[in-house]
């Protein structure tokens, strides 16, 4: 799972994309004007996880149409793709997306 991957998501306001790495149970991310920070597990085909959400950059607009939120993540793994569900714990809001496997992690 570790590397290097890309997302296209769409949420309640749009869609969008950015770019994310799976390093040691740990996301780091982001997009022009937000950065994804959090943490996965996989078991199997399934990947279950927790990012938070938070603007780095004034105007520009977001899926959740939220400044800072936390999503839980589900997904399926197929190969280098991986499908996602992400909902906004407590609320009715979610986005989906995929996350596409790009590189593998320099290893030292």
């Amino acid at each position: 799972m570790e590397g290097f991957w890309t997302v296209q998501f769409s949420g309640v306001q749009g869609w969008g994309a950015g770019v994310i790495a799976l390093i040691g149970g740990k996301v780091f991310g982001g997009d022009s004007g937000f950065l994804y920070i959090g943490t996965y597990a996989v078991q199997g085909a399934i990947m279950t996880g927790h990012v938070h959400v938070k603007r780095h950059a004034t105007g520009m607009p977001n899926v959740m149409g939220r400044d800072e939120f936390d999503l839980e993540l589900n997904g399926t793994i197929k190969g280098n793709i991986i499908s996602v569900i992400a909902k906004i714990p407590g609320t009715p809001l979610q986005l989906s997306g995929t996350m596409t496997r790009q590189a593998d992690l320099p290893t030292k």
